[in-house]
């Protein structure tokens, strides 16, 4: 029978060896660890800041069109610069100093805005709305064209002259239901109107002797600043968009520093559509930039008409 002190030495030498040999393979384990980690879980995995670009997107892709994160926010200066004010009268107009073309579309929104949109994104061009309450499920679309960062303008909600012109009152009526019409699209009633057929219109003397004379002088007044143009593409009738470029060129061979260019995004007009790229095109081979309308743009006014 072995002794009680034989018994405890062979048990001291038994857990000598298990603790060799586990700190062996203990060992072993992490330098296999090390060699080949194992992944972390997916969920661990910290996502890809979404400020960060994807190594295989084109530079042809990043070109065409800014990311929502990159355009203006409704709620921008614009809320402030832009909003009708009778205390102002600070139209400091600048004459630019590259030759400039202001792009106006009048009459929307419509299902063309939005092609017009993507066309204007595609070539990187800031414009001006004039826009109508012609058609109320296009509304959403001033919102859009705003978040885009291009300049909404009152054009009135009707568009119709012998409502429009019936009277100062029924004009005011019709320029404060557009204007409110925006207000609740982009937060604000902007400042800039252009009269539907321009200042110079004779057919509002049919209902109304005088009234442009009146209208021209009160809506300044009233801390508004109406835009005529200088320039058009002739889309206020039917037309080709081969027809609409040759318009633009004739009647812009004078080379003005600044114009303001009349253009249409209202329903039927898909050759304006069509037309909008050559007619960018041409405004870049004669060296002009492009601008959507602000307190310093020159305003084109027409010699009053009635």
């Amino acid at each position: 029978m072995a002794s009680p002190r034989k018994l405890s030495t062979a048990a001291i030498v038994a857990a000598v060896v298990l603790i060799c040999v586990t700190a062996t393979c203990l060992f072993a384990s992490v330098l296999q660890g090390a060699a080949a980690p194992t992944p972390a879980p997916a969920s661990s995995v910290a996502p890809q800041s979404a400020s960060a670009e994807s190594p295989e997107k084109s530079q042809t892709e990043k070109e065409e069109a800014p990311s929502t994160s990159q355009r203006p926010s409704p709620a921008d200066e614009r809320a402030t610069e832009f909003a009708v004010d009778p205390t102002r009268s600070d139209w400091e107009t600048t004459t630019p100093e590259q030759p400039t073309v202001y792009l106006t579309f009048d009459d929307g929104p419509s299902e063309n805005t939005e092609p017009v949109l993507e066309i204007l994104d595609r070539y990187r061009v800031q414009a001006t709305f004039f826009v109508t309450g012609i058609n109320p499920d296009y509304f959403p679309m001033i919102a859009e064209c705003h978040t885009r960062g291009h300049t909404i303008g009152l054009h009135t909600y009707s568009h119709d002259y012998a409502t429009v012109y019936a009277s100062r009152d029924a004009y005011w009526s019709d320029l404060n239901a557009i204007g409110e019409v925006v207000r609740k699209q982009i937060g604000y009633v902007p400042c800039f109107i252009r009269f539907p057929g321009g200042s110079s219109n004779t057919i509002s003397a049919d209902y109304t002797s005088g009234i442009m004379s009146v209208l021209s002088t009160e809506v300044r007044d009233a801390g508004y600043q109406y835009f005529d143009w200088d320039a058009s593409c002739g889309d206020g009738a039917v037309h080709t968009a081969d027809e609409l470029l040759a318009a633009t060129q004739a009647d812009t061979s004078y080379g003005y520093q600044s114009i303001v260019f009349l253009m249409h995004d209202g329903a039927g007009k898909e050759t304006t559509v069509d037309a909008l790229p050559s007619i960018i095109e041409y405004f870049q081979q004669q060296g002009y930039a492009f601008a959507a309308i602000d307190r310093h743009t020159p305003p084109a006014h027409h010699g009053i008409g009635n």
